[in-house]
């Protein structure tokens, strides 16, 4: 009896298992299509496809010039929100079409609003190698963007981590990016200006093997490997 109840508990988690993976790559055959219809509209997704840019970093008096290589990903929750604490979004009344699995399993809705907005980013991510980054306090970084939204100019905020793939090549995935609600019960990350590090300076410490710490707490890690 205790053996058919381990057999019948590891089959369930294995077919929630395949079930979050079948869904999450509903996502990536998205962004392979292209575009997804809601309601008889057409929304394009093509340009969150993943993408590569070059960062150079100049020689320096121990250190010869490098060409790094980072490739770009963008996750699901840049086109869509979650549900509220201790709810569920009822798709019932939204539409089943707008539905989207992330890689944790979790339901969330695809959101007019931030696939507006999502449009601006390639262009942000082209100007990346040039800007400063804050640290959020949970491991990752973000940028805020001002951004025209319908004639009024909003902040734009993208969140986003680095890693180190293999040699001189990076994996920058940015994890989400919207413009913060004004109801919202979350004024988001503190925009600290001592914690702040240039691009350049993350790509070079991530390359390096060391950790990123952040700039406002010397004793803080911000990133580990």
């Amino acid at each position: 009896m205790m053996r058919f109840c381990f057999r019948s508990f590891f089959s369930e988690k294995i077919k929630e298992f395949l079930i979050i993976l079948i869904e999450f790559m509903k996502w990536l055959n998205l962004l392979k299509c292209g575009y997804t219809d809601i309601g008889g509209t057409r929304f394009v997704v093509d340009h969150l496809r993943d993408e590569t840019f070059v960062v150079v970093l100049p020689a320096l008096t121990h250190n010869a010039r490098i060409e790094a290589t980072v490739r770009v990903e963008y996750t699901s929750h840049c086109v869509s929100y979650g549900p509220k604490a201790g709810a569920m979004i009822d798709f019932a009344l939204i539409g089943i079409e707008r539905r989207l699995f992330d890689h944790r399993g979790v339901a969330r809705a695809f959101c007019f609003d931030r696939h507006g907005w999502s449009l601006s980013l390639p262009v942000i991510v082209k100007t990346l190698a040039d800007r400063k980054y804050h640290f959020t306090g949970h491991g990752n970084w973000f940028v805020v963007e001002d951004i025209d939204d319908h004639g009024a100019t909003v902040e734009y905020e993208v969140f986003f981590f680095l890693r180190r793939d293999s040699g001189k090549s990076l994996r920058l995935v940015i994890e989400s990016a919207y413009v913060r609600d004004a109801g919202s019960e979350t004024t988001g990350a503190k925009k600290n200006r001592r914690g702040t590090i240039r691009f350049k300076v993350m790509v070079a410490k991530r390359l390096m093997g060391e950790t990123i710490r952040n700039p406002a707490r010397n004793d803080t890690p911000a990133q580990k490997e």
